[in-house]
C-alpha cells in the first residue's frame, strides 16, 4: 500500500511537472525584419531595428547584444516633449501578444561607444540576440543598411499603416 501510494505521487509530480513544461514552451518569440543602420561619419553610435513576434504569456526583454559591433546596447524609445524630439531609455520593456515593432523615429535598438574596428559596413549582416524574462532568447541576422534606405523604409512603413 505504501509502495502503490508513493509511486502514484511521483507519477503525480511527474504529471504537473510536464505541464509545467508545457506551458513555458507555449510562450515562444521570434525576431524579424532585423536591420542596423549605418554609422554616420564622426559618430560611434547608431540604431538597429526589428519586429517582435510574440505569442504566449507577457515577457520583458532583459537583454539585447549585438557582440561583433559593441558591448554596450540599449533599447530606447522616442517621445514628442514641448514639440520636441526627445530620445531616452525605454520604459516599457513587455511584450505582449502579437507584433511589437521597434523602427526608426520609435521604440529602437541603440548600438553604442562603436570602436572603430567593429564599425558595421553596408552590406554586412550582425547576430542580434535579445533574452527574455522566461529565459528565453531569439536571434536574427540584422543586415547593415545605408541611412537613405533606413529612410526610405520607414517612409514605406508609415504609408502602410
Amino acid at each position: 500500500m505504501k509502495y502503490s501510494l508513493l509511486a502514484s505521487s511521483l507519477l503525480a509530480l511527474s504529471l504537473s511537472s510536464g505541464l509545467a513544461q508545457a506551458a513555458d514552451t507555449s510562450t515562444t518569440t521570434t525576431v524579424t525584419d532585423c536591420v542596423i543602420q549605418e554609422v554616420l561619419p564622426g559618430r560611434t553610435m547608431t540604431g538597429a531595428f526589428v519586429t517582435f513576434n510574440h505569442q504566449g504569456e507577457a515577457v520583458e526583454i532583459i537583454e539585447s547584444m549585438i557582440p561583433t559591433v559593441s558591448e554596450q546596447i540599449e533599447l530606447h524609445q522616442m517621445d514628442m516633449v514641448d514639440n520636441v524630439m526627445t530620445m531616452g531609455p525605454l520604459q516599457n520593456t513587455t511584450l505582449e501578444a502579437g507584433q511589437r515593432f521597434f523602427r526608426k523615429g520609435g521604440d529602437h535598438v541603440m548600438v553604442m561607444n562603436i570602436p572603430e574596428d567593429k564599425v558595421p559596413q553596408i552590406g554586412e549582416t550582425h547576430t542580434m540576440t535579445f533574452k527574455f524574462s522566461n529565459g528565453t532568447t531569439a536571434s536574427c541576422e540584422a543586415l547593415v543598411k545605408s541611412l537613405d534606405d533606413v529612410m526610405k523604409e520607414h517612409a514605406a512603413s508609415k504609408m502602410a499603416h
